[in-house]
């Protein structure tokens, strides 16, 4: 290979790691463990956040990490500015994603990596952006829209299994044919976390549809809660405290809960960390590709659980029940977006290793080169919302005008909720660890 050559060669990788940032060689990790550092302490900070967003650096992930952030601090309006952004960027971008897109992007991933590509975010993602708002509303007394917003998660829910199936259609017809000795010694090392778990059907979140039927039971439209309440109840038949809100709707059917005298009061408690990504490294033989070359490997990103919080809330003597496995939630869309996912990596490891022989070929320094793109671009994407839980519980207790003590699990008080005699509630504890408590009260 001539000096002008390698001279090429050099100027392309200059200019990859110029355009694309430092995120192709670094990845996320220090943006995403900063931004869960400010979670939990309550840093209400949003400057960086804002930043991001008017750059146009990603605003989908740095919008619905901003809503849960000012959802945290009780600034529910800021919260939901933040999540209409990333919402409008969905229905721009992802929603609308033209062929020519989706091939620029599965190119993108193949000569570099995914990072090089805009955050374009989860279907779960998305169902629990619109679950968030509708919550947000009703904390700001504003209930047409949180109806509104239940609906559309709802909604959300409905069209998930026939969108994601377009959306893997897209990106699968963008790669190449995938090498099948590389795919069964990557599955190898994924088997476990692909199949240790019970997934949910259809891409559904069971904590929206439940959420939806309570907080329509407490606004008093209980047929609609009897239908909502009862499509959780068929996904989780055992689940007695789905059946138990269930029997509670169709007592009210004829009638409305806010108009009775019995008070209500239902503590949904959001417990620990939810799922994220982390980046795995496997080492593929090198003949499975090509010889005479010096590296190659494929990284990939893999989905690690987080500690939970208490393990349950208790409060006059009964204690909260899991209605939804967000990790499941989580699982269950990694598994079947994972082939696309492993397509793409192989198709980039493929290209980078036959450039790299192709180079050493001509000139041992050009090869050194090729060794070096390979390895410094050789990094998965793991981004994803760290915010969510680990997994979502509720009870349901009647009230008798004594103020609420919420204990953990060791029936220690974490906090006393007085409720008005003549109002339902809807108390939400969110604790991300032990100690952290943020929770929000509800009036209906």
């Amino acid at each position: 290979m001539t000096k002008r050559g390698l001279i090429k060669i050099l100027l392309n990788s200059i200019f990859v790691f110029s355009f694309y940032g430092c995120a192709v060689i670094s990845g996320y990790e220090d943006s995403l463990n900063s931004f869960d550092s400010n979670l939990e302490s309550k840093n209400c900070d949003y400057t960086q956040i804002e930043e991001n967003i008017k750059d146009d650096d990603d605003p989908i992930l740095w919008g619905i990490q901003g809503g849960s952030l000012a959802r945290n601090c009780f600034a529910y309006k800021k919260s939901n500015d933040f999540f209409d952004q990333a919402e409008e960027k969905y229905k721009l971008t992802v929603d609308k994603d033209s062929i020519l897109n989706n091939t620029l992007e599965s190119s993108k991933s193949i000569l570099i990596n995914n990072n090089a590509n805009e955050y374009e975010g989860n279907t779960y993602e998305k169902v629990m952006v619109n679950t968030y708002k509708a919550l947000n509303y009703a904390s700001l007394n504003d209930n047409v829209n949180a109806r509104i917003e239940f609906n559309r998660a709802l909604d959300r829910q409905r069209r998930a299994k026939d969108y994601f199936k377009s959306e893997i259609q897209k990106k699968e017809k963008n790669l190449q044919k995938v090498n099948k000795e590389a795919e069964n010694t990557v599955y190898k090392q994924y088997d476990g976390l692909l199949n240790d778990f019970k997934a949910y059907p259809d891409f559904i979140n069971p904590f929206t549809t439940y959420m939806a039927g309570v907080y329509f039971l407490l606004e008093g439209d209980s047929v609609k809660a009897r239908d909502l309440l009862k499509e959780s109840m068929e996904m989780q038949p055992s689940n007695g405290q789905i059946k138990s809100d269930y029997e509670l709707s169709n007592k009210y059917l004829a009638s409305s809960l806010k108009d009775s005298k019995e008070k209500y009061a239902w503590i949904i408690y959001e417990n620990g960390k939810g799922m994220i990504k982390d980046e795995i490294r496997i080492d593929i033989p090198l003949f499975i590709f090509s010889r005479n070359v010096i590296y190659t490997g494929m990284a990939l990103p893999k989905i690690v659980e987080r500690n939970s919080s208490y393990t349950y809330l208790n409060i006059n003597g009964k204690d909260t029940t899991e209605v939804c496995n967000m990790d499941n939630v989580i699982k269950t869309e990694f598994k079947k977006r994972f082939p696309a996912i492993l397509s793409e990596a192989i198709a980039n490891t493929i290209t980078k290793t036959i450039t790299q022989k192709q180079l050493n070929d001509s000139s041992p320094l050009a090869g050194f080169l090729g060794v070096l793109y390979q390895a410094l671009t050789n990094k998965a994407d793991i981004r994803s919302w760290s915010a969510l839980p680990k997994n979502f519980q509720s009870l349901r207790v009647k009230l008798d005008g004594k103020p609420i003590e919420i204990k953990n699990n060791e029936g220690k008080i974490i906090k006393e909720v007085f409720i008005p005699n003549d109002k339902n509630a809807l108390i939400y504890v969110k604790s991300q660890s032990i100690g952290n408590n943020i929770i929000h009260k509800i009036l209906f």
